[in-house]
């Protein structure tokens, strides 16, 4: 006969607090326990997925699951936007060097792929080269305007005018 558990009722979780305990066990012997979210949902939760250890390697239960849901959707989406903002950094650092080199109406363009479906655009341009060294806007849904043969690379243009192309001649 497996042994009582520690009474958690009280114990804090993330958004849960357990109410009180459950007639189940899990296979290892380890009891359920009824918790409710700070939404005001109750879900029952296995005693081992109980913990406030963050740097724990087995996985926590610490809300319901709409509202786990929602923190995980939370999570993406902050990440997300981290790395378009550094996206748009890195581009519009790149774009001020090409300044003079390509034509202005690339340097009016949205700054990356998102920046131009957020505003109803369909090219931008990064100021990086694509895989075949080309250097001319992209279409939202994939491809260099060079490669598709939509519009000359501004490599060939910064090559001819660059100081040390009339030296390597």
């Amino acid at each position: 006969m497996p042994s009582k558990p520690r009474d958690r009722v009280g114990e804090i979780y993330g958004r849960l607090t357990v109410v009180r305990a459950s007639e189940r066990r899990t296979k290892s012997g380890n009891a359920y326990w009824w918790c409710r979210c700070s939404c005001g949902k109750e879900r029952e939760v296995p005693g081992d997925k109980l913990s406030t250890n963050t740097a724990r390697k087995k996985p926590v239960i610490t809300a319901c699951l709409l509202c786990s849901k929602e923190l995980q959707v939370e999570g993406v989406c902050a990440k997300n936007d981290r790395e378009e903002r550094q996206r748009r950094e890195d581009a519009k650092r790149q774009r001020d060097a090409l300044k003079g080199h390509v034509p202005d109406r690339w340097l009016r363009l949205p700054l990356t792929d998102a920046h131009a479906r957020e505003l109803g655009q369909v090219l931008f341009f990064r100021g990086t080269s694509c895989l075949r060294g080309h250097l001319a806007p992209y279409r939202i849904n994939g491809g260099c305007l060079a490669c598709a043969g939509q519009t000359p690379s501004a490599h060939s243009a910064l090559i001819t005018n660059s100081p040390n192309s009339a030296e390597s001649e």
